[in-house]
Formats: structure tokens, C-alpha cells, sequence
């Protein structure tokens, strides 16, 4: 199916309207957007329908993130970075195709108001930290594109290691300067794949926010996002040996 990206006075009609709309959220649907053309518009992205509906719903107390993040990527495989910035088209899907997934994944609280501030939270995206990491679709999105950049690595492993600790993806996301230069990326992901594999040293929040801070110190992320993959790597192992002290992972 083609994607479509809400129209921006419908757009912010449903953000001025959460509280009015609880029970649609709850247990109803929002099928008026896809009924009536006049609030959106046809985009030319693919959004494949039945790999979309493949998304896992959490059982037994796990979210199956990496299996999802994988899936919706799929899913979206000819979205851009620049197309996937854009809240109107994640708004749309998190209201039509993934509003049954949003409700498992991020269940609605029964208070009225916190119901609300949740809602504005989860299914709507208005600014980077909410489409990175908050709104249901777009942040499955982001992390399996971060990953993806890598070539070196297996997808499902990268996502694994990538997801295990929210504060450690935290201090990647979250520091543009990081998860921009793909060669410092890839370098500090393939190390916390094989700290996933081994002993998982580098999950400690104190070990891994002690490595953010020496590689910031070898000479800044601009100078190192000059360097080669193999370069930045042999830097990152240096760093792990000698100021880290780390010979298991």
C-alpha cells in the first residue's frame, strides 16, 4: 500500500482533541482517516501491508523490540532518513495500521489525564527525541536504521546489543555527534555486540559512560569521524585495553 501523511490541520486537530478522544484510543479506531481522502494526502513510499502486520505484540514480559524493529524496517524499506523525520506520516500509521500494536505495546493508562499526556507521547511525534524514541512506530524505525548503517554487523545481533540497555542506547542516540559518524557508531556497536556475546562489561553504565568520555578526549567526534572505520576501531580497542582496563568484554 502507498503511504499517506496526514494533512496538518488534521494533524493537529487530533493533538488539540486526545482527551475527547479516549475511547477511540481505548477501544475504538480512528477508520475516518482512512475513509475520507480530504485529510490526507497519497505519498509515493511502499509500506508492505503483511509484513507490517507480522509486528509482535509483548507476552509473557517481553517486547520483542529487535524482532520489531527488524520487521517495521522491513516494512518500510524505501523510507528515507528525511521521510521518516516527518510527523505526519507516523501519526497517520500509529492511528490506522500499528493503533492495535500501540495499545499492546504501550498500554493506555485508566486516569483520564495521564491517558492523555501518554497518548500525546506515544502515538504522536513532534519533536526529535519523541520520533527517536517514544512515538510506537517511528522509534522501531530509527533504531533498526542506526543498526542498518553498519554492514559489518548482523542485523539481529547489532539490534540485540543495541536495545539490552536503555540507558547505554541512550548515551549513543542522544549525542547526535555519536550516532552520526557512522565509523565511531559502528565501532562502539560492534563492541557492545561482542560485550553481549562475552561478559557484558561494557552494559555497566559507569564502565560505558567512562568509554564515551576517553573517546571524546582522544580529539573530539569531528576529528575521528575523519578517520577510517579501521582507525576509529583501533582507537575504541586502545581505549578499552588501556583505560579501561577490560580484557574480557
Amino acid at each position: 500500500m502507498k503511504a499517506r501523511y496526514l494533512k496538518l490541520n488534521t494533524l493537529e486537530d487530533l493533538r488539540n482533541n486526545i482527551s475527547d478522544n479516549l475511547e477511540a484510543y481505548r477501544i475504538g479506531n480512528f477508520a475516518f482517516l482512512e475513509s475520507d481522502p480530504a485529510l490526507s494526502f497519497e505519498h509515493e513510499v511502499e509500506i508492505d501491508s503483511e509484513i507490517l502486520a507480522r509486528l509482535h505484540a509483548p507476552s509473557g514480559g517481553q517486547y520483542f523490540e529487535a524482532e520489531n524493529c527488524a520487521t517495521l524496517y522491513a516494512a518500510l524499506k524505501e523510507l528515507s532518513p528525511y521521510e521518516a523525520r516527518d510527523e505526519r506520516f507516523w501519526v497517520y500509521l500509529s492511528h490506522t495500521a500499528l493503533l492495535a500494536h500501540g495499545r499492546a505495546r504501550w498500554p493506555i493508562p485508566a486516569d483520564d489525564r495521564e491517558a492523555a499526556r501518554h497518548i500525546s507521547k506515544h502515538f504522536f511525534a513532534r519533536d526529535k527525541r519523541q520520533i527517536e524514541r517514544d512515538n510506537v512506530g517511528s522509534r522501531l524505525w530509527w533504531m533498526a536504521h542506526l543498526c542498518a548503517r553498519i554492514d559489518s554487523l548482523d542485523q539481529k545481533e547489532a539490534l540485540e546489543a543495541f536495545l539490552y540497555r536503555s540507558d547505554v542506547r541512550a548515551n549513543l542516540i542522544e549525542r547526535p555527534t555519536t550516532s552520526q559518524a557512522i565509523a565511531l557508531f559502528g565501532a562502539l556497536l560492534g563492541k557492545l555486540v561482542l560485550s553481549y556475546k562475552g561478559e557484558r562489561a561494557l552494559f555497566e553504565r559507569s564502565t560505558f559512560r567512562r568509554l564515551m568520555m576517553e573517546v571524546n578526549s582522544v580529539g573530539g567526534y569531528k576529528l575521528l569521524d575523519c578517520l577510517s572505520a579501521d582507525n576509529v576501531d583501533v582507537i575504541v580497542n586502545g581505549i578499552i585495553l588501556s583505560k579501561l582496563e577490560l580484557s574480557k568484554l
